[in-house]
């Protein structure tokens, strides 16, 4: 990617995404009746934060708290882009 006047753009570092806490957070959401694609977690910012929202409305405390920590997780990689991943 190039600036107008040919110099790079900077680029942010992408933190790797927490795959364990990924795949249950996906295990209690099945539970809930819902299924996650993790791998499309990881490159569409929409869907995961779809997955989010609903799973902090859900009555399972431990898959509300996995959505925040999750959210987290992506938004340290955000730094004001203004997506998720």
């Amino acid at each position: 990617m190039l600036h107008f006047d040919d110099t790079p753009a900077p680029f942010a570092a992408v933190l790797p995404l927490p795959i364990i806490q990924m795949a249950s957070f996906r295990r209690w959401m099945e539970r809930e009746g819902h299924e996650v694609d993790l791998a499309r977690m990881c490159i569409d910012s929409a869907y995961a934060c779809e997955c989010l929202a609903l799973a902090h409305t859900s009555s399972d405390e431990r898959l509300r708290q996995a959505a925040l920590a999750l959210f987290a997780a992506y938004d340290r990689n955000c730094m004001g882009v203004g997506t998720v991943h």
